[in-house]
């Protein structure tokens, strides 16, 4: 939810294939009301008739749907001298030919402001005529994204209540080059500024139609797509208790994204859209023939709120075959292949849902032999394996992942099965006790001709045998040990026997090792397992050997734990995770295998958590394919009193680098990124004798237009809890580095990063820098307030205790840097303000608390 260059989650891999539409608010059904549903063995044909507007009726105030050709209910204002628009024939959800209104957005690329965004407006004449002053109820319409390239904020929203081009309420879709980065969005504008407080990843494309709907009853906004409410994480809507908004017509806006729409309503919004709902969140469905079958629970209901019926098809029974019972259905993997699983409302037959489903051959036990010596880990027949170790396979020259066939472990002493690996699209549930970090993960890596595969959390026992099973399609384009790979089966006899015992109970520290080393554990979150289950050890201490553990770190509800490296950059905690693998901020649930977020370690309610003498890194790189918020630390306290102690270490992503709640305290670190790398809804955070590095954004290569010079970025979006202290850096100092890929930060005249930029909404930007050093790739400006569309901070004018505030600012080389052309939403303090304000020293900043943290 950060502002317009923050978009949030995780998408598939595929898109939706067909979408549900919303049944008019009115409608009635023939059908009765009990919930029965049917199975077929092929889809039902559908009749190509476009979708129109019913007879408008007491719930149903006004529909368009274009099939006059006209377009004389509304005022069409399109930006730029060639954007326009026109009513066009399209095709329709069902394959029928429809008209629809179409905006073909111009060579606009950026807009000033948001009023310049209202394209289109319902009369007033027929407003007045149709739902005249009524001020709750629902704005629905079909939305259909088209690709166009002129602009990099994509939004289509529906404009509700709308009092002037500067001020309505709005909800809509945020279209980006990324299904895992678009979402659906609501909120207000309030004087042209855009507040988008409701924020929902869902996987959006070009092309597609999509039925879109806002409801607005009170100070109650709640959205709806493809008939199905809408959540933000638990909430289900938002309150809109500043704009005031109470009446108003509808209307349309973008940022210059072309888009086709149809049907539009307004009704009663105690009338709720024809419901068609799966258990099942994915679009898409991965399995091997003879795998378990799949059970989903239907939810089918009327606009009444009533049971409706439904039915089920499989373009490719013999693929797949889908059986219903009650409102389950079960989707069982029969032979290699593909299939479309279609879902249909029984009283709205445009309401559809499908799955599609790619089922591979199925597993075959390869009889294959090779010799295994020096080419796997664990060591054929090692006798002392570890519940955690990862599996390693060494071909002779670098293999290619495949594209079907699992990765499997068989207990040895009867053949079970104990885990199962797909190529893509796996899911684990990291952590222990009550709540777990449910995340997508990559388990399957390849470096050069080494792959290393990472069993599922918990799967492998102490004291027991087991062996490896590959398919042969798993890995392409390489031999293993001389021989042409056709898979690892039992004959190939890469087994091994974990240690008999698991650490004892109480230890007071465990020791960590990724590979070679006795240790305790080999994953460091084994070993936080171990402290969560362990939790009469008071200060708990984890020593990590040097070594690289590529994995994802849980940790909720544990006090003074201390994750110890043998050294700053010998040890490094790193993975590839980003808001489209797993989005969000995260959060851990019961039996979690979604929701964990996109951080590389998330600590919840984990008072005095110490990080020392160690690397953590997220190694995602930033790209326009992908949503690239990408923290190395996620710390969430839940009553923000919670203390985090990082001291000796470094933190390295690109974007949103670190994110804290609570209380923290940042000694001698390195903390490297470029968006808003650092951030929060936090109290107090103290960033003392550090170094804050701004790297190159590799998003924006030197070729790319505008960046010959190297990129730039913001190193603060701070979103503090009203009233707090906030960010405060003392004595440390900003400079600036390469990035991962070699792409450059602008410096001097070229300067293009700021110490911070502002986000709308109700936090404070209160952010302190005293006695820094900063290099020359900060703008002269320092501050981001009405930079690129930034907003101002809030406070607007900072004082000696608030807003945005510098002291003694340097050169590197300890030269007292020209501040004049500072942004005047800043200050400049004074060192009576410095020491009224208690940002002087460790001891006085963290005051508030009586907390003074020892190096």
């Amino acid at each position: 939810m950060k502002a317009l260059r923050k978009y949030g989650g995780y998408a598939a891999s595929t898109l939706l294939c067909a979408l549900a539409l919303a049944g008019c608010g009115g409608n009635s059904s023939n059908n009765d009301s009990s919930s029965t549903a049917s199975s077929s063995s092929s889809s039902v044909a559908v009749a190509a008739t476009p979708i129109s507007c019913p007879a408008t009726s007491t719930t149903l105030y006004f529909c368009d749907d274009f099939q006059n050709g006209k377009s004389d209910n509304w005022d069409l204002t399109p930006n730029g001298s060639d954007a326009s628009f026109a009513v066009v024939d399209a095709t329709d959800v069902n394959g029928a030919t429809t008209k629809a209104l179409q905006y073909t957005a111009g060579t606009l690329s950026v807009l000033s402001a948001a009023s310049s965004g209202v394209v289109a407006l319902i009369k007033d004449t027929v407003w007045a005529a149709k739902v005249g002053t009524k001020g709750d109820y629902y704005v629905e319409m079909r939305i259909q994204p088209q690709t166009n390239s002129t602009t990099g904020n994509k939004q289509l929203y529906m404009i509700g209540r709308y009092k002037d081009n500067s001020n309505w309420n709005l909800g809509g879709l945020n279209v980006q080059n990324s299904t895992g980065s678009t979402q659906v969005e609501a909120g207000y504008t309030v004087s042209g500024s855009i507040n988008r407080a409701f924020q929902s990843k869902k996987p959006i494309s070009n092309g597609s139609w999509y039925t879109v709907r806002l409801e607005m009853i009170g100070t109650k906004l709640t959205m709806y797509l493809d008939g199905d409410k809408v959540y933000m994480g638990s909430a289900d809507s938002i309150t809109d208790s500043t704009s005031g908004f109470t009446s108003g017509k509808i209307g349309l806006f973008t940022y210059n994204k072309s888009f086709l729409i149809d049907d539009v309503k307004v009704g009663d919004p105690s009338v709720k859209p024809t419901q068609l709902s799966l258990s099942t969140s994915a679009t898409t469905y991965i399995a091997e023939a003879g795998d378990a079958a799949l059970p989903i629970t239907v939810t089918a209901l009327k606009t009444d709120s009533s049971a409706d019926t439904f039915t089920v098809t499989s373009s490719n029974p013999s693929v797949v075959s889908a059986v219903v019972s009650g409102t389950t259905v079960t989707l069982t993997p029969l032979t290699a292949g593909s299939s479309t699983i279609k879902f249909v409302s029984g009283s709205d037959p445009t309401v559809v849902k499908t799955i599609t489903a790619t089922i591979s051959p199925k597993y075959v036990d390869s009889t294959t032999t090779y010799t295994l010596t020096g080419k796997v880990l664990p060591a054929v027949g090692e006798t002392a394996a570890y519940t955690d170790d990862k599996l390693q396979l060494t071909f002779d020259s670098t293999p290619t992942l495949g594209t079907s066939g699992t990765i499997r472990i068989f207990k040895k002493s009867d053949d079970s099965l104990v885990d199962k690996l797909q190529l893509s699209g796996e899911t684990d549930s990291i952590g222990t006790g009550a709540k777990q970090r449910g995340v997508n993960t990559t388990p399957i890596q390849i470096s050069g001709n080494t792959v290393t595969i990472t069993p599922h959390s918990g799967k492998l026992a102490a004291g027991t045998t087991y062996y490896v099973g590959i398919s042969s399609t798993a890995f392409t384009g390489a031999t293993l040990a001389g021989t042409a790979f056709n898979g690892i089966g039992k004959a190939a006899n890469w087994s091994f026997t974990t240690k008999a015992s698991t650490p004892a109970a109480g230890l007071a520290s465990v020791s960590v090792a990724a590979t070679g080393t006795t240790a305790d554990f080999r994953t460091v979150q084994s070993a936080l397992n171990y402290y969560m289950t362990n939790t009469s050890v008071a200060n708990p201490v984890i020593n990590v050997a040097n070594g690289t553990y590529n994995e994802l770190l849980y940790l909720n509800s544990r006090a003074n734990v201390t994750i110890k490296g043998e050294s700053r950059t010998g040890v490094i905690i790193q993975y590839n995770n980003y808001d489209t693998l797993n989005s969000g901020g995260g959060s851990g649930a019961a039996s979690a295998t979604s929701g964990g977020g996109r951080g590389v370690f998330l600590a919840e309610d984990s008072d005095l958590l110490t990080l020392d003498t160690l690397t953590l890194k997220n190694t995602h790189t930033r790209s326009s394919l992908y949503s690239n918020q990408a923290e190395t630390i996620m710390y969430k306290s839940s009553n923000n009193t919670h203390r985090l102690v990082a001291k000796n270490a470094d933190f390295y992503s690109e974007q949103d680098t670190i994110y804290v709640t609570g209380y923290s305290w940042f000694y001698n670190t390195r903390i490297s990124g470029n968006v808003d790398f650092i951030w929060g809804q936090n109290n107090i955070a103290l960033f003392e004798n550090s170094v804050i590095e701004m790297i190159g954004d590799s998003q924006y290569p030197a070729t790319t237009s505008g960046y010959a010079n190297g990129t730039g970025g913001y190193y603060l979006q701070a979103r503090v809890n009203a009233g707090a202290k906030g960010f405060v850096f003392l004595n440390s100092t900003l400079t600036n580095a390469d990035g991962p890929t070699g792409v450059k930060v602008a410096t001097g005249a070229n300067a293009a990063s700021y110490l911070a930029r502002a986000a709308s909404g109700s936090w404070e930007d209160n952010i302190a820098f005293i006695n820094c050093r900063m290099d020359t790739h900060i703008a002269s400006a320092g501050w981001a307030a009405n930079v690129a569309g930034n907003p101002n901070p809030n406070p607007s004018t900072a004082t000696a205790t608030k807003g945005w505030r510098e002291y003694n600012s340097m050169t590197l080389g300890g030269v007292p840097l020209d501040v004049s052309g500072r942004s005047t939403t800043s200050k400049q303090l004074t060192a009576a303000e410095v020491t009224s304000a208690d940002l002087g020293d460790r001891a006085s900043v963290f005051k508030p608390i009586g907390w003074t943290p020892e190096p």
